[in-house]
């Protein structure tokens, strides 16, 4: 495990970073820009292919080049056109028009989408059961890491370096970890004996076996911390906050609080389990959601924000790493990466519907009732985890 562990950190990082952008730096220029909180909300929709991926999932899995590296058949052309495109922001801005902005953030995530199903798998091939929880974790921490370096960090370079700057800087990390993954020497794996068709209905059965149950937990996991946080950036700026501070408080206090929730979840999903992590995390991230929610009522400081966020961002951590683990526990050798990806895709649809429902419902009734809201559908989720989840069946047959 002495490299894998790094490598799937970067990787989880790399397409992280996109989603960072549109979850937190693109809502802030936005409202700054003056659009409503409806609109604000409807930037999620830019994230659709994430939920499509289960898709093109099966051919992930039933195809790649044994000699080059099964998984970095796909992971080397994903990331060459992440590149491409990041690189191409560089000289197109908001300026250029939105709709050409959205247009290759749409592009991005299907690239960012396909690529985390090659790394889904990849995982799955090299993780075994006792590796999971630190595996868990090195995800988690990566993409959150990289949610926050896209979020907060780029926003804050945005302030110095301008948009082309930010961009540059994103393109230069994403090439780092593209080479990365060139010199990473795969270990070798048998070709899959079972058909295209086969890990369809491997997937389809898999599906069935959980049961409707297993499904609405995943989404019922993300919705409710993204109803209750979609709109803090948002309501920071209303607040006043310029673009580099906010980018300095998410890039720094978010991201080193992000890692280390991660890390302690992973510790203690490998000694006690995902229910146990999940029932106190989940907790934890909705308490601090409602105390943004009757914060926001209030004059929001920096550091009054910090300690708040960074309790959420935490948790939020430890919450990531308590799903991944139940999903990731759910797999076979055949069609790992489809079965992984369709968990996943489940569990991301709680946030496409949580976005633009959220940016509705502050349009109207504001922020307070919101995060309350959020928050204590967080606190449900740990209730739930502590009882009657803990009956989830983990492995697939």
């Amino acid at each position: 495990m002495g490299r894998i562990l790094p490598l799937l950190f970067a990787l989880y990082f790399c397409q992280g970073l996109p989603g960072g952008f549109l979850s937190k730096a693109l809502p802030a220029i936005l409202r700054a820009e003056g659009l409503s909180l409806t609109e604000v909300g409807f930037v999620g929709a830019l994230s659709l292919p994430w939920m499509l991926k289960v898709l093109w999932a099966p051919l992930v899995d039933r195809y790649g080049h044994a000699g080059f590296g099964w998984r970095k058949t796909w992971l080397v052309p994903a990331q060459l056109g992440m590149l491409v495109v990041t690189a191409s922001f560089i000289v197109v801005g908001p300026s250029d028009g939105l709709w050409l902005v959205g247009l290759l953030f749409l592009v991005l995530n299907v690239l960012a989408a396909t690529q985390d199903i090659a790394v889904d798998g990849l995982a799955v091939d090299l993780l075994a059961d006792r590796d999971l929880a630190p595996g868990n974790a090195a995800q988690v921490s990566g993409f959150k890491l990289g949610n926050i370096v896209g979020g907060g960090v780029l926003l804050a370079v945005i302030g110095w370096l301008g948009w082309s700057g930010a961009f540059a800087v994103m393109t230069g990390l994403i090439a780092l970890v593209w080479i990365a993954v060139l010199t990473f020497r795969e270990p070798p794996r048998s070709r899959p004996t079972v058909s295209l068709s086969g890990v369809l209905r491997s997937l389809l059965s898999a599906f069935r076996r959980q049961g409707a149950w297993f499904w609405l937990f995943l989404v019922f996991a993300k919705f409710g911390e993204t109803f209750g946080g979609a709109m803090v950036t948002p309501m920071l700026v209303d607040q006043n906050f310029s673009l580099p501070l906010l980018g300095v408080i998410d890039g720094t206090v978010g991201g080193l609080a992000t890692v280390a929730g991660a890390a302690a979840g992973g510790a203690v999903a490998w000694r006690h389990g995902w229910a146990t992590l999940l029932a106190a995390a989940a907790t934890l991230q909705g308490l601090a959601l409602v105390a943004l929610g009757i914060y926001s009522q209030t004059t929001v400081t920096p550091l009054g924000y910090a300690v708040v966020g960074g309790l959420e961002n935490a948790a939020g951590g430890a919450v990531a790493v308590g799903v991944f683990h139940l999903a990731m526990s759910w797999r076979n050798d055949e069609a790992g990466a489809a079965q992984f990806t369709a968990a996943q895709v489940v569990y991301i649809s709680g946030s496409m519907l949580a976005y633009p429902l959220a940016g509705v419902a502050a349009e109207h009734w504001g922020y307070l009732p919101v995060m309350v809201a959020g928050g204590l559908m967080a606190i449900a989720l740990g209730v739930l985890a502590n009882g009657p989840a803990r009956r989830l069946a983990q492995p697939a047959a």
